[in-house]
This record gives structure tokens, C-alpha cells and sequence, in this order.
């Protein structure tokens, strides 16, 4: 009965949901609760990531590409025609570009100035059931190029900026994408992911139920009381064991 009170007391206290609701809020797990709807009103524009890394179909040398899979804020990569234009091509993932990257070198050695294309094929040849990644041959290849289109997705998840960021976290809850990119007359103009979704809808709940510090503390000190007169009273039903 004590387990449970206390197990109550606690969820009362830090939010609702179970056990296995709070330790994914707890450790910052990009999930969206189906069980949730919300209603916020907004674009997805509003929440999207403007400053988006965005790799050009060709210009990047293969030491460029290895110095921005060095850094681990970027799970994937936009492509885009060039920085001018910033007409969406497709995105490679970085699992997918660093999978290839490693694939080339067992080959052959790799310049590091070598030029990197990133244009997606006209034509995606459809790959075998057992294995994830389509045939890659690299002997016909220039040695001065090195090419990653056939790693490209071509097709994206993409939505325009004005669509509505519920429509938008429901794409991600029944799609389950890595990231959704934003898209205006065909141009990339940010992405979203989960985790921002969840960012907005938590400082959307914390301006709509602001939390008194003073309530909180007051609750603390009550559980705090609970857990003094449960050791209180397991020391004192414990034969043999006194109270200093």
C-alpha cells in the first residue's frame, strides 16, 4: 500500500502518464503520444528549422563531406541544385552517407579532393530483400569524382510551410519519417522533426498551465514527510533495531 501511494503521489506530482510514459519524457525521447490531440493553430512554418545544412548536387569535395558527418548535430542532409537556387534535389541520411563512404574505401583509396555528386539517378533500380542498400559498383567512375546518387531519396517527405502543425505531427505519427522537409514552389525553406513538435507543444503547455514554484516546493515537502514516516515506521516494526 506504501509502494502505491508513493507511486501515486509521485506521477500526481510530475505529470500524468504511466511509469513508461514519464521515463521517455524524463530522458528527452523524440515521441509523440497518440493518445494526445492538440490544437495549436499554427504553421508548421513557426516551428520548422530555418538554418538548415543543405549539401549542393556537386561542388563538395569528399574532405568536406567527411568534416560534416564529423560533427553529430546533423542526422541527415537536404540536397539541393546549388545554394543559389536552393531547388529541392532529395536527402540522404547520415547513416546512408557514411555506410557508402566506408563501402568506397574498401574499394579504393579516396581523395580528398575528389569531387562528390549528389544528383539522384534518373531511374532507382529496385533493391534485393536481403540487403538494405541497393548494388554499388564504383569502377566506372572517374578518380577525380565519387558518386552517392544512388543513396539519394529522391522523394522526400516534404509539406508547404503553411500547413498546420497538427496535420504535420499526425505525417509523423502514421509515416514515422526521421525529418519532414519544407517546401515552397519547389524550393527548400527548412525541415521539422519530432523533436521540435515536441518542443512547441511543450512551451505551448507551460504557457497555457504555468507552475507555481511555491505549490511544487509545498508538495515536495509533504512527500518528503511521507517517505520520513514510512522509515519511521519499518525501523520501529523492525525487532532488534532502535532509533538514534
Amino acid at each position: 500500500m506504501i509502494v502505491v501511494g508513493v507511486t501515486k503521489a509521485v506521477s500526481e506530482l510530475f505529470g500524468k502518464g504511466g511509469i513508461a510514459d514519464r521515463m521517455i519524457w524524463f530522458n528527452g525521447f523524440p515521441f509523440l503520444d497518440n493518445k494526445e490531440e492538440h490544437t495549436f493553430g499554427v504553421p508548421v512554418s513557426q516551428v520548422m528549422t530555418s538554418d538548415v545544412m543543405a549539401l549542393p548536387a556537386t561542388g563538395l569535395t569528399m574532405k568536406n563531406v567527411e568534416q560534416l558527418l564529423k560533427e553529430d548535430r546533423y542526422q541527415g542532409f537536404p540536397i539541393i541544385e546549388n545554394a543559389s537556387s536552393k531547388v529541392l534535389v532529395g536527402y540522404i541520411g547520415r547513416t546512408e552517407l557514411r555506410y557508402a563512404i566506408d563501402r568506397l574505401k574498401k574499394d579504393r583509396s579516396i581523395n580528398p579532393t575528389a569531387k562528390c555528386l549528389f544528383a539522384p539517378p534518373a531511374s532507382l533500380n529496385p533493391q534485393t530483400p536481403t540487403s538494405p542498400y541497393p548494388p554499388t559498383t564504383f569502377e566506372g567512375m572517374a578518380s577525380g569524382t565519387v558518386d552517392f546518387s544512388r543513396f539519394i531519396d529522391a522523394t522526400p517527405v516534404t509539406v508547404h510551410p503553411r500547413l498546420p502543425l497538427e496535420t504535420v505531427m499526425e505525417l509523423f505519427r502514421k509515416i514515422g519519417p526521421r525529418v519532414i522537409l519544407i517546401e515552397y514552389h519547389g524550393k527548400l525553406t527548412g525541415l521539422v522533426t519530432v523533436k521540435d513538435c515536441l518542443k512547441y507543444q511543450f512551451k505551448v503547455e507551460a504557457s497555457e498551465n504555468p507552475r507555481d514554484d511555491g505549490h511544487l516546493v509545498e508538495s515536495q515537502e509533504r512527500l518528503w514527510g511521507v517517505f520520513k514516516k514510512s522509515a519511521l515506521w519499518k525501523v520501529a516494526s523492525s525487532p532488534g533495531i532502535g532509533l538514534f
